[in-house]
């Protein structure tokens, strides 16, 4: 059985990209700094890729490079028969990759979705001397008011633990965190935006109740704040 958050994703593929505008431009903030300071590439491995709106920006990129590209749930059918599609949970990359070497490791907007931890520990194995790590998450503020009101959410890094986890393996480049906020004309369409996009740390069986849907206007004038995270680390020799 897939996952909650595998569930849901499969779910609202149709609505993903429509909603998604916040991780539409870190992937263009990802692309930005690839483009200023790693020109050539050759090997790419991009995990949770949904149905390739970021890889098609990489591919843009970099046309020659041979890209290996995995979801939990299998997208197969979004990939040209040049892209690797391996259909696998991160969570198990260490098994479940078979042994080799990238020149650059990339994710936009999904290693939230994992342990953390675990997954950064294990990726330096796939990764050539000198290859590339960038990432882009969401920071420990995010999407705080659906946390403060409804006491739910995902378990996310600050910019200190990341450089406490990454600086044995790798020397990290650019580490910084930006915030954008999204308004809404009512509490129920930030719900519906949540909800259409996928996103949210809202388990099943939450109750969306008029009093709480009020509260939220009340408390947050119907915004909802992103923080947007972004990690940039070369390998050390």
């Amino acid at each position: 059985m897939p996952s909650l958050p595998a569930q849901r994703f499969l779910r609202h593929a149709h609505t993903y990209e429509s909603n998604a505008i916040v991780q539409r431009a870190m992937a263009q903030r990802l692309v930005e700094i690839l483009r200023t300071d790693f020109p050539q590439c050759t090997e790419i491995f991009e995990f949770g890729c949904g149905r390739g709106s970021y890889t098609r920006l990489l591919q843009s990129l970099y046309p020659h490079a041979h890209f290996v590209c995995n979801d939990i749930n299998d997208y197969a059918q979004y990939f040209g028969g040049d892209t690797e599609f391996l259909c696998f949970d991160m969570g198990l990359v260490g098994e479940a990759l078979p042994p080799r070497s990238f020149s650059l490791i990339t994710a936009n907007a999904a290693i939230q979705w994992l342990n953390q931890r675990k997954c950064l520990q294990a990726l330096p194995r796939f990764l050539r001397p000198r290859g590339a790590l960038l990432l882009s998450s969401f920071g420990t503020h995010n999407l705080w008011q659906i946390r403060e009101l409804c006491g739910v959410g995902l378990e996310y890094l600050n910019l200190e633990e990341y450089e406490e986890i990454l600086s044995k393996d790798f020397e990290i480049l650019h580490l910084s965190r930006s915030s954008h906020t999204l308004r809404f004309s009512s509490s129920i369409e930030v719900f519906r935006h949540l909800h259409a996009s996928g996103v949210n740390g809202v388990q099943k069986g939450f109750f969306l109740s008029k009093a709480l849907l009020k509260e939220y206007t009340q408390r947050f004038a119907n915004a909802l704040e992103y923080e947007s995270v972004y990690l940039y680390a070369r390998k050390k020799s």
